[in-house]
């Protein structure tokens, strides 16, 4: 460039006063070396906004340009090569440096000859940071200009290896430069970048480890630009250094990272053509961004999301979707759950979908194999993403059907919480949108151990938990043409009669999932309202009233008899009756039962929830309970039902019910166990005996016709428990004497009464009087 006259003086009065100082830049002397350096680089600060453009450029390249490099490159003294590089920086950000191949060779020789070798030639991290600083600033003017091919072809291979070098590098501002200069590359000469790739990524990849967050999103951003240049070498690094290391960016604690992850896995699989092969292993890891749980991730991730399937749409393979499939899903117009229930505020794009299904029989297997991997992180996320890949997946999920409910069922009991809640959740979205007849067809013949080798409580519990979890995502009117089906599996013995805790947690959560889903059909559905009783009742029975079983069967049932719109009361009167036919009780001492039977458990549990209920099914219960009375009984079996019939019989809203009885009970069940028997067992069926022969005489249910026909018997029985050596014992027989005389006033003769009255202690005598 041609100076002006006035350009031209300007140029000679500084080269006259710089010149002195260039040349001591070659001093033998450090000291004068240092000092021409600093003297230098302060003229040059206050002359660069004095000057013109060109007189600093005509400077540079006459008088600057060359000592400083060589100084830069050379010189011993650290402060030196710092201020002669500060001096090139200036020259070039104010456009003093001549934007030609000849000055590209010189800095990236000299960046290859500080910065190309390990360990570094240039040992101050400043400076080399310097260095790229302003090898990045020639590049970004060397780029735009236009008027001439700028190609780095003839330095790419140099100019790879110092940044290669540079991104390992132990100071953080030196890696974030090195990939800006990366990125800069990319961005202008793909070419020359796709060449020296592999050189490039593979040292950027290790910075994804990196304490600092920013020196992460700066390996993101380099690796997001320069990856989609490509070359043959690409699919190589992308399966072995690429995926691996990306595929761990996912668990970053800095949402900023993970962000600019959702970055580059979009511009990977918008850009690179060569990607289209691992599709199936790129495409999880974006979804990752869907289930992160910072909202800005997640907003980013279906933006991007909604950009690709775009492209997607306009594939020839539709991977199984209709093109025309696009309006909303309406599973039910007037049901709350006509919306996806994870993830996605609307029905998923299209594109989305297909690529979904164009790759189900690839990314399954990967997701399904992460969901049962060793660290909770990994199962917890995987299990997110399996969520939502199914929610893509819509209805194309259902040959995949057994292999999710395998890979989940081995999570499904999972100690930590946030698996346990991931997994409830993906089994919700397969209750969406799965065929509810398939995953039947799965489940239940899990449920009642049908399938070879898994007839065990442990397998039979986690179809329990599969299922329920299940029908927890179905809507109303899927579940409700499948009730019959499913209350006819949970009415299985093997089920319903099991004494496994986890068992029965778990089925009381499905019969929970099935009143809480298919409620408002209940009320239609008798038989279906009758199984759901029969099964909350042996939970009821068999579980101990501090279990998570006890709790929720309980709450269940209230909220069955709120979805049949009737009172718990009444719901028992409904189908109380039906319940004991439906227990096939014993007619005769053959069939009695044992005290551990849960038929038998059933019955004790029934007859005391049952309330009036009982006094209408009397004519069915009384016969049992005569049953397991009788004196060769089981001792256990014995006390067990003097138990529950004195319960009963204390029982006011049914205590008039057994009036008809009360002839039978009396000399069939309660006088046959008041008589003495030796032995403490013994002692406690007298003594339960005798209470129920003392509640019965005062709820008034034996009258007086029944007390002449069973005095006889009574009173010897009763008169020999007057000496037990119980005092409890003794003193329930004075009171149920106490009743027998005020209800049979005058009826007893005197032979009868001066006879009990020689056996009265003292206060026994008090205690009647």
């Amino acid at each position: 460039m041609a100076l002006t006259p006035e350009d031209e003086s300007a140029y000679n009065m500084l080269a006259m006063k710089m010149q002195r100082d260039i040349n001591c830049l070659a001093d033998p002397d450090r000291s004068v070396r240092r000092r021409a350096a600093d003297k230098l680089n302060r003229t040059l600060q206050n002359e660069a906004s004095r000057v013109s453009p060109a007189v600093l450029r005509t400077l540079c390249v006459s008088n600057l340009q060359c000592p400083l490099l060589q100084c830069a490159e050379t010189d011993v003294v650290e402060k030196c090569r710092e201020r002669a590089l500060t001096s090139l920086l200036l020259l070039c950000e104010n456009k003093a440096m001549e934007p030609s191949d000849a000055t590209l060779k010189e800095l990236v020789a000299l960046a290859d000859s500080r910065l190309g070798k390990m360990p570094y030639p240039e040992p101050t991290e400043e400076i080399r940071l310097l260095i790229l600083q302003l090898l990045h600033a020639f590049l970004k003017q060397f780029a735009a200009v236009k008027d001439m091919p700028t190609l780095l072809r003839d330095v790419i291979t140099e100019l790879a290896n110092a940044l290669g070098k540079t991104a390992v590098d132990p100071f953080p501002d030196a890696k974030k430069m090195s990939a800006e200069c990366v990125i800069l590359i990319s961005k202008y000469w793909k070419n020359d970048m796709g060449m020296q790739i592999g050189t490039i990524v593979r040292p950027m990849v290790v910075n994804l480890s990196h304490q600092h967050s920013r020196v992460r999103v700066c390996a993101l951003q380099a690796l997001d630009a320069a990856v989609p240049c490509g070359s043959e070498a690409l699919p190589e690094l992308m399966k072995e250094v690429l995926l691996p290391a990306v595929s761990k960016v996912v668990f970053d604690h800095a949402p900023s990272v993970r962000e600019q992850l959702v970055c580059m896995l979009a511009a990977w699989l918008g850009q690179i053509e060569q990607v289209q092969q691992f599709e199936a292993s790129i495409f999880p890891i974006f979804l990752a961004g869907i289930v992160d749980e910072s909202p800005e991730v997640r907003a980013l991730s279906l933006a991007k999301l909604n950009e690709l399937s775009a492209n997607w749409e306009a594939r020839d393979d539709d991977g199984g979707v209709k093109s025309g499939d696009v309006e909303l899903m309406e599973v039910d117009a007037d049901d709350v759950k006509s919306a996806p229930p994870l993830f996605f505020e609307t029905r998923p794009p299209l594109g989305a979908r297909k690529l979904a299904a164009s790759l189900q029989a690839q990314v399954l297997p990967q997701l399904l194999e992460k969901t049962g991997d060793w660290t909770v992180q990994v199962r917890e996320r995987y299990t997110q993403v399996l969520s939502a890949y199914l929610i893509l997946l819509e209805q194309n999920m259902n040959p995949f059907l057994d292999k999710v409910f395998a890979a989940l069922g081995n999570i499904c009991r999972d100690d930590e919480v946030v698996v346990y809640n991931s997994v409830k959740a993906c089994l919700g979205v397969v209750g969406f949108y799965a065929d509810s007849q398939m995953i039947l067809a799965s489940l239940l013949p899990m449920v009642a151990g049908r399938l070879a080798g898994q007839d065990t409580a442990q397998h039979r519990t986690n179809g329990l938990i599969l299922l329920g979890m299940s029908i927890e995502g179905m809507t109303t009117k899927t579940i409700g043409a499948h009730l019959e089906l499913i209350t006819e599996a949970l009415c299985d013995a093997g089920l319903r009669e099991s004494e496994v805790s986890d068992l029965q947690d778990q089925l009381a959560g499905v019969v929970s999932s099935i009143v809480k889903t298919a409620g408002p059909l209940l009320a239609q559905k008798d038989e279906i309202g009758f199984r759901l009783f029969w099964v909350l009742n042996h939970l009821l029975a068999s579980s101990s009233e501090s279990s998570v079983a006890f709790e929720m069967a309980t709450e269940s049932m209230e909220e069955l008899a709120a979805e049949m719109e009737l009172p718990a009361e009444v719901l028992y009167a409904r189908y109380m009756g039906k319940l004991l036919d439906t227990m096939t009780l014993p007619t005769d001492v053959s069939g009695r039962w044992q005290k551990c039977d849960p038929s038998r458990v059933l019955f004790d549990s029934i007859c005391r929830r049952g309330g009036a209920a009982c006094g209408e099914n009397l004519g069915k219960i009384v016969p049992i309970i005569l049953i397991h009375l009788e004196p060769d009984q089981d001792a256990d079996v014995r006390l067990a039902s003097l138990a529950l019939l004195e319960t009963m019989l204390g029982t006011d809203a049914i205590s008039q019910a057994f009036k008809p009885f009360s002839v039978a009970l009396l000399q069939k069940a309660i006088i046959p166990n008041i008589v003495w028997r030796g032995g403490r067992v013994a002692a406690t069926i007298r003594k339960v005996a005798v209470a129920c022969a003392y509640t019965l005489l005062r709820q008034g249910i034996a009258g007086q016709q029944c007390l002449f026909e069973t005095a006889p018997q009574m009173l010897p029985v009763l008169k020999s428990s007057m000496d037990d050596s119980d005092a409890k014992t003794r003193q329930l027989v004075c009171l149920a004497l106490q009743y027998l005389f005020v209800a049979l006033p005058g009826c007893l003769g005197g032979t009868a009464c001066s006879t009990l009255t020689c056996h009265f202690t003292g206060w026994s005598l008090l205690f009647l009087i």
